[in-house]
């Protein structure tokens, strides 16, 4: 009996147990939506510098049909430090209980927040008004998860989590000057130097309500959002007016060092692009510009000129598939290239008289 009862110590003493606390952790694997791009999803790192995102959990113990608020009522801020996104105030676990499961819903938000309230079939930005420099994501929901998946999104080190891919709500649009040409083709001594002054859009809208929804699939995996608005378009809630881009003197050159620039890239002659509801580009938005032009022979000036204007009906404007831009839809960057010409019709002297030459008979008598 002794002998058995120290071989049964001596045995528990060698046994091991895993301590699984690292893989029990909620993390998260994210991305971004890029459709402009053919490699696939990218990190929201890489396209946005978005290192950090809100995310609602809600846990549905043992199987339970309402779900409780896990991460609070206001939600998490989930952050990326060292190869992981993880809530930043402290670890969260998963729940034991096989029946019991998580829903997360997740969005990002620059200037502000959702001024709806968060739930797991709903989500509104509510009469909110879009700045230049807005960004707002939302990414699909992530229903029934109860681990860290296998990572779907290969993103920034990430192995494992719940996925969350984001999307974009806004779309943004860069107007990008050049001026062609600015030396005289017909004479290398006269050149020309071209100046934007001012730009402006009118009949644009600024402040808008998106209503998005989400229903349970009934099984682990992620699910899209339903906007309440086709191409998930904003509903308008103020009057149009203008957007001013330019205001001081811009050199143009003859070719712009980059015409249709990246989502990181979008600062070229100053003109940045800029956020705003994605809506149709009606007839009433006119580009109205200003720019000056110095015309130079030989170096000296000999003709300037001030505040020449110019209008383009927007909607008229077509892509490289020779299709008119008649939407703004999210996600999207619209870049719109414009050449200024700046030759303008060489005066020229034409000479002529009213007939030839002709006799006229004169005669007189002199007695």
């Amino acid at each position: 009996m002794m002998s058995a009862a120290i071989v049964a110590v001596f045995s528990m003493s060698c046994s091991k147990i895993e301590d699984t606390s690292e893989e029990q952790e909620i993390g998260f694997a994210v991305a971004s939506y890029v459709p402009q791009t053919k490699a696939g999803e990218q990190s929201i790192i890489t396209v946005d510098g978005v290192r950090a995102f809100k995310c609602k959990a809600f846990l549905h113990a043992n199987g339970a049909v309402a779900g409780t608020d896990y991460f609070g009522a206001a939600g998490e801020t989930i952050e990326y430090n060292a190869s992981a996104w993880k809530p930043a105030s402290h670890p969260y676990y998963w729940p034991k209980h096989p029946d019991s499961y998580i829903n997360f819903v997740s969005w990002y938000d620059k200037n502000g927040a959702p001024t709806g309230t968060v739930t797991e079939t709903s989500m509104v930005w509510e009469n909110r008004t879009i700045a230049v420099d807005d960004n707002i994501m939302f990414a699909d929901e992530a229903w029934r998860f109860k681990n860290n998946d296998s990572a779907v999104y290969k993103q920034d080190g990430v192995t494992a989590g719940v996925p969350t891919l984001f999307h974009h709500a806004l779309a943004k649009v860069k107007f990008q000057f050049n001026a062609s040409p600015l030396t005289d083709p017909n004479d290398n001594n006269t050149t020309f130097e071209v100046k934007l002054q001012t730009v402006s859009l009118s009949s644009v809208h600024k402040q808008g309500t998106l209503t998005l929804t989400n229903a349970d699939p009934g099984a682990t995996r992620q699910n899209a959002w339903t906007p309440d608005v086709a191409n998930y378009f904003w509903l308008a809630k103020d009057a149009a007016s203008n957007i001013a881009m330019v205001s001081s003197n811009t050199d143009l050159t003859e070719t712009p060092a980059i015409l249709y620039p990246s989502a990181a890239d979008q600062s070229t002659y100053s003109i940045t692009a800029q956020s705003v509801l994605p809506q149709q580009v009606t007839d009433a938005m006119v580009l109205s510009i200003t720019y000056a032009i110095t015309i130079k022979y030989n170096g000296s000036v000999i003709l300037a000129e001030q505040d020449i204007p110019a209008s383009i009906q927007l909607n008229t404007l077509k892509n490289g598939s020779n299709v008119a831009i008649t939407d703004w839809l999210p996600n999207k960057i619209y870049t719109y290239g414009i050449t200024i010409n700046p030759l303008t019709d060489q005066i020229l002297i034409d000479p002529a008289i009213d007939a030839d030459w002709a006799t006229e008979n004169v005669s007189a008598t002199i007695e």
